[in-house]
């Protein structure tokens, strides 16, 4: 009865590695050389991610139950990084990342970024807005000439300008 109770409570936190893994459950083997292929995933609110294989889980079994795990952390030291106090950084294996420092918030993307709105976009700031690039590309790539600009050759204001598209002047 007592050496029931123990391997119990000894199985109440195990860590385990990740053999494999879909978004909501993970497939772990543990030190002792279980593999236990329905361990429930627990995500904080609003973040979802999904596991490499190796990954390291901290699975916790109700009761010590094996049959009821909940990963409630899971962790990849191949990628990770140093922080400085204070700082948070979201990363992926491939290299993407958002990183919030003490001087704002620095993205890297190793391919393109997206950023699609159903209402508009505001970006405000006290500094410039500066955009580097091979080529920058309003209204799709059509450009863009203000009813406002005057013809160097004709002295009238261009017909052909944007409606879609504005820039000011100073």
């Amino acid at each position: 009865m007592f050496s029931r109770l123990m391997s119990r409570i000894k199985n109440m936190i195990v860590i385990g590695g990740v053999t494999g893994a879909d978004t909501k459950m993970l497939q772990i083997k543990t030190s002792t050389g279980k593999t236990n292929d329905r361990i429930k995933r627990l995500h904080n609110y609003g973040f979802m991610s999904r596991p490499k294989v190796g990954a390291r889980s901290y699975v916790l079994f109700l009761g010590g139950v094996l049959s009821r795990g909940v990963a409630v952390c899971v962790e990849d030291e191949r990628y990770e990084m140093e922080l400085s106090e204070g700082e948070v950084a979201m990363m992926d294996d491939k290299g993407n990342l958002v990183h919030f420092t003490e001087n704002g918030i620095s993205i890297t993307s190793l391919g393109s970024v997206a950023i699609t709105a159903k209402k508009d976009v505001t970006v405000k700031t006290d500094g410039n807005v500066i955009a580097n690039g091979a080529q920058i590309k309003l209204n799709d790539g059509t450009g863009v000439i203000t009813c406002e600009s005057i013809c160097p050759f004709t002295g009238s204001g261009h017909v052909d300008g944007s409606a879609t598209v504005f820039a000011g002047k100073e």
